[in-house]
Parts: C-alpha cells; structure tokens; sequence
C-alpha cells in the first residue's frame, strides 16, 4: 500500500530506462535507484540493503510497470469491411469514401439494394475522450481499483476525467455489453455444476444460485433466494437450458434436496439427452475439489 500510495502522488517515480528507476525519498531530498534483473528487483535504499525485504520504493516501481503493462495504448481499428446492410440485410454493398470525426475516420458503405450510406458504429460516438481511454478505465476498474483510484491513474496516463464520468461509463458499456451477451449462446461443455452462496444483496444477506459450466467455469445462470432449504432449483436450470439452448450430459451438485428436485423436474426424461445427476455431498472427492 506504501508504494501505491507513493506512484500515486504522480511525481515520485521516474522512469529512466526499462530496467532502471528513480524514486523520491518520503522523508528526505534522496533519490533511490530502483533496477530490474533477471533475477528480480533491487534498491539502494537502507531497507533493501540491510534488512534483504522488497521495499516501499520496489513496490511503487513495480506498480507502475505492472498498471502501464495493462493499459498499454492499443489502437481501436476502425471496422473497414461489414457483410451486410444494417437496413436491408442485403450484402450488395460497395465502400464509399470514409466520414471523419474527432478520434480518426470511419468507412463508410453504400447499398446498391436499398441506396443507403451507413457506417459502423463502434459505441465510442460522440464521446470527449478516446476509446484507448474508456477501455483503459473499465480495465483499471475490473481489476479491483476504486473510482476514485482509477481516475488518479487516468490522471498519471494523461487523461483528465473526474470519478463520475468513469462511472457513466462503466454504466454505458456493461450495459451494452450485457445486452450483447443476451443475444448471444454460449459455447459450453456437456457437463455443469450448481452451487449457491451466502453473501450480502442491497444490504440483506441472499443466496445465490449459480448454475456454471464445468470445463470453462463460464456462468450459465444465476439467481436470487432468501431461503436455501426452500429454493426451488427447477428455475435456474430451466434458464440454464434457454442460455446454453441444450441440455447437460452431467449436473453435479451438493447435496442439496430442492436441486434433485429441480433435476427431476427439468433434466430427468425418457426421450433425447438423458442427464445424469451427480450428488456429492463430502468435502472432498472427484466432484467437490
């Protein structure tokens, strides 16, 4: 926490080389030298050198490279070529010309079909900043930063943005990326688990019923009860079907009665895909590890 706090100040760390760093004394006018081997970190400051721990200034050091590692500037191409006409569905189309904005040019498409222009909308549209930006804050934010801690290391990167607009825009875009994710189906395995969790919802505690793919850990379905013993599971496996639009080989499970019952419910049948329910109930063994 030392160290992040110390490359947050903005000014303390600087980079001379890639294996070479300077960083500001906390107590003093001292300049420490940080440098990167093979082998790992090193610093000439007392408490590298004589207690033989990773200091303060290794830490600030090493947060600045691991965060301008993740945000590293990658340029969002423009989509050049599109299949079909986003009006018709026709894909007589030829490229005419391109339509320019504030952050680069974006190719522009004519239907011969229906004799209309359009081009492809990335979802950065009419936003001050960059997408490099917005990408960049939704990545510092996912990886376990605060808003208040992703806008410093906005800041630090050269973008100017108070707290609030990165939460506008983790609002904007986890909202189309999960309207996106809603219209897609997952490519899952043929065997799943189910399984719930005790933790706090709105301020209440709930359970969670979660219902996973077992080779991908991509999560199927979910929802919310305020009863374990009480649940009815029948719900969250019949969503299970409608996302993954196929019925499981194997669904492992605690166990938990209402989830036999859901199986029997919604999986057991005579006709088509037979699923078989695995109830492991120890702490440990093939299915509960």
């Amino acid at each position: 926490m030392k160290g992040k706090m110390i490359y947050e100040k903005g000014d303390q760390v600087r980079r001379a080389f890639d294996f070479q760093y300077f960083v500001k004394s906390q107590t003093s006018d001292k300049v420490y030298e940080v440098l990167k081997f093979q082998s790992g970190w090193a610093c000439n400051c007392p408490d590298y050198l004589y207690r033989g721990v990773d200091c303060k200034h290794i830490f600030s050091v090493q947060y600045s490279f691991a965060l301008h590692q993740a945000v590293e500037v990658r340029k969002i191409e423009p989509i050049g070529d599109a299949s079909a006409c986003i009006f018709c569905k026709s894909e007589n189309l030829v490229r005419d010309g391109v339509r320019r904005n504030k952050n680069g040019d974006l190719q522009k498409f004519f239907c011969k079909n229906c004799h209309k222009y359009f081009t492809i909308n990335l979802g950065f549209e009419k936003l001050k900043h960059s997408p490099q930006a917005v990408t960049t804050a939704m990545q510092l934010y996912f990886s376990g930063e605060s808003l208040r801690n992703t806008q410093k290391s906005l800041k630090l990167l050269g973008v100017q943005v108070s707290h609030s607009t990165v939460y506008r825009w983790i609002d904007k875009y986890v909202s189309l990326m999960q309207n996106y994710i809603a219209k897609i189906q997952p490519n899952v395995s043929d065997v799943w688990r189910a399984d719930e969790m005790y933790v706090k919802f709105s301020g209440n505690m709930k359970y969670v019923f979660a219902l996973m793919d077992d080779q991908t850990r991509f999560w199927i379905a979910q929802e919310v009860a305020d009863t374990k013993d009480k649940h009815d599971a029948s719900a969250l496996f019949r969503m299970g079907k409608e996302v993954a639009g196929k019925k499981p080989i194997k669904i492992i499970t605690d166990g938990l009665e209402s989830y036999h019952d859901g199986w029997k419910k919604e999986f057991r049948s005579n006709v088509g895909i037979k699923t078989a329910h695995v109830r492991e109930i120890q702490l440990k063994g093939s299915y509960s590890q």
